[in-house]
């Protein structure tokens, strides 16, 4: 048999199964086919075929997220895991597409290894701020924010984040809980003045907190809606749209351009533009039925 043919062959159980409401057999099978072409030299360099199936995939995760009966994310195989790093992962720089591929794993609902990816980074002394943040992100998308809060003190202890970098560590989490309800002393960065820490590079691309976008179509035109960051990579940021607000998810339509966005970083408020990248439906944990759209930041 080809590998043509082969390929076809696959597609045809994955849409039997989608066609029968299998979503996760049928994901489980598009993914499966993903790595029958990266693993084949004449195919893994097809960009439309690697794109199409990668779509399929985006699609069968809105269907997974209908499923009431899902109550948790199936683990998945290492070798899955390293093609979805690998798949999505566009930047030439190695520490930045690690970090893309990082984030990935989080949202395929993927925390553990996520977390052991961010981990690796921030150890590595790449790109140490985002990882930190991601980590924190991570425990919080887990609805842990005693963990969160926890593995804050042990940076503060530690010496993988400079005085600098744990300052603004601090002030993100001390919002992020503040905005939940929580009450909490969260252990004190000491002042320094250690010609290291006063000389900290700064990473290339700004850590953003929360942005505030001016919406420019639908019912609510003009008006200003407020989101958090879940998660970044990069100059790509990911946000949450709550299900209750389906009328305004629907107003971020994929490939949309943005061009009143009011950015908000520990260091800096900024304003710019973006295109709306991403649309994604969450299909467990806390934030099942919420919506998750990818934001690329274009300028400021």
């Amino acid at each position: 048999m080809s590998d043509q043919h082969h390929i076809r062959s696959l597609v045809k159980e994955a849409e039997i199964y989608r066609g029968q409401g299998l979503f996760v057999a049928s994901r489980e099978k598009y993914l499966h086919i993903l790595q029958f072409i990266e693993n084949n030299k004449r195919l893994c360099n097809d960009k439309k075929l690697v794109n199409t199936v990668k779509n399929k995939i985006v699609n069968l995760e809105n269907d997974v997220a209908g499923l009431h009966q899902e109550t948790a994310v199936p683990e998945l195989s290492q070798d899955v895991q390293g093609l979805i790093k690998k798949l999505f992962s566009f930047s030439e720089d190695q520490g930045a597409a690690a970090m893309e591929g990082a984030v990935a794993l989080a949202k395929f609902g993927q925390y553990e290894a996520a977390l052991a990816e961010f981990q690796r980074l921030l150890e590595e002394g790449t790109f140490p701020l985002m990882a930190a943040k991601n980590i924190l992100r991570c425990h919080l998308a887990l609805s842990s924010p005693n963990v969160a809060i926890d593995q804050f003190g042990q940076w503060v202890s530690g010496n993988l984040l400079s005085k600098e970098y744990l300052k603004h560590t601090r002030a993100f989490l001390a919002n992020v809980l503040e905005k939940r309800g929580i009450k909490t002393e969260l252990p004190e960065v000491a002042q320094t003045s250690s010609v290291a820490d006063q000389k900290d590079e700064q990473e290339d691309v700004l850590d953003i907190s929360s942005v505030r976008v001016q919406l420019e179509n639908g019912p609510d035109k003009g008006s200003v809606v407020e989101f958090d960051v879940s998660f970044q990579s990069g100059n790509i940021i990911s946000v949450i749209v709550s299900a209750r607000q389906k009328d305004l998810a629907d107003t971020f339509s994929l490939g949309i351009r943005l061009p009143d966005i009011q950015f908000y970083s520990p260091i800096a408020i900024f304003r710019g533009s973006g295109i709306v990248s991403g649309k994604t439906k969450i299909k467990s944990g806390p934030k099942r039925g919420d919506y998750m759209l990818d934001i690329k930041i274009e300028g400021a």
